[in-house]
C-alpha cells in the first residue's frame, strides 16, 4: 500500500447536531501505511470524526472513498468487517475478564471434539502471552483487566486492535494520561503495525508535541473544519498551535 495512493479520502464531511455544526465541510486523504495526526482544541471535532470514520455516528453530508471506492460506515461493526479498527481513550475492555479474554474477545478460537465445539482456552491463553511478548511486553494473560495499570491497559487494547490485522486503525486520545515511557512503548506497537502489517493510522491529540516524533503527516483542525495540513517532518509548531487556537498572523 505504501507509496500507491491515499486508502481513504475524506471528502466535505459534515455533521449537524441540530442547529450546531461539529464539522464543517471537512476534507483531507489518508495515504496507505502513513501516520497521520489530528490535531486540535477541545471542539475541534476530533472525537466526532472519528466516530464518522468508525461508524459509531453517521454524516449530515459529505463523501468518505475507501481504497477509491465510496462508502458509508453503516455501524461499528460494518466498518470493522471494512477493515476499520478503532481504540478510544478510555479502552473498551471488560475489567472483571481476564486478560486474555479481552484478547480475544469477539473472536475466540475453539476446537472440536467429536460433534462438539469447545473454547480453546489454552491456545488463547498462549497466543495472547506470544503476541505481547512480541510487542516487548510481559503480561500475566491470567489476571484480570481491572487489576492493570492505565498504561497496561492502553497497550492491551491497543496489541488486540493491532492483531486483528485492520487496513485503518484509529487511536482517540492515546497519549492521554500515560507517561513519556508508556507514549513511546505504544508509538513503538504502532510504527511496527506501520513497517510490517503496512496499517494505514489515524491519531488524535490536543497536543501536537505529544506526537509529532511519530507521525508522518498532521492536520489541525478547529471548530469542525481544517485549517492546516503539514509534513510533520517540516512543521512548525508554533504555527500549528497558533492555527489550532484560531491566531492565523
Amino acid at each position: 500500500m505504501k507509496g500507491t495512493g491515499p486508502i481513504l479520502e475524506v471528502k466535505n464531511i459534515s455533521k449537524n447536531f441540530g442547529t450546531v455544526s461539529a464539522l464543517r465541510n471537512m476534507s483531507f486523504d489518508l495515504e496507505g501505511g502513513k501516520i497521520l495526526g489530528l490535531v486540535g482544541d477541545n471542539g475541534a471535532g476530533r472525537s466526532t470524526l472519528l466516530k464518522i470514520l468508525s461508524g459509531g455516528l453517521q454524516p449530515s453530508g459529505g463523501k468518505i472513498y475507501l481504497e477509491g471506492k465510496g462508502t458509508r460506515f453503516k455501524s461499528p461493526g460494518d466498518a470493522m468487517e471494512k477493515g476499520i479498527a478503532i481504540a478510544y481513550q478510555f479502552s473498551q475492555l471488560v475489567d472483571i475478564a481476564k486478560v486474555w479474554e479481552n484478547f480475544f474477545m469477539g473472536r475466540e478460537l475453539t476446537k472440536r471434539i467429536g460433534p462438539l465445539a469447545f473454547l480453546d482456552v489454552e491456545k488463547m491463553k498462549h497466543l495472547t502471552a506470544e503476541t505481547m511478548a512480541k510487542y516487548g511486553h510481559t503480561l500475566d494473560v491470567r489476571r484480570e483487566v481491572r487489576e492493570l495499570s492505565g498504561g497496561q491497559r492502553r497497550i492491551l487494547a491497543i496489541s488486540r486492535a493491532i492483531e486483528a490485522n485492520p487496513k485503518i486503525f484509529l487511536l482517540d486520545e492515546p497519549t492521554q494520561g500515560l507517561s513519556k515511557r508508556v507514549i513511546k512503548e505504544i508509538f513503538d506497537l504502532l510504527k511496527r503495525a506501520k513497517e510490517e502489517k503496512d496499517t494505514s493510522i489515524i491519531i488524535t491529540s490536543q497536543w501536537y508535541e505529544q506526537i509529532s516524533d511519530f507521525i508522518d503527516d498532521v492536520i489541525v483542525l478547529r471548530r469542525g473544519e481544517v485549517v492546516g495540513h503539514f509534513d510533520a517532518e517540516s512543521a512548525n509548531r508554533v504555527k500549528i498551535f497558533k492555527l489550532s487556537i484560531g491566531l492565523t498572523t
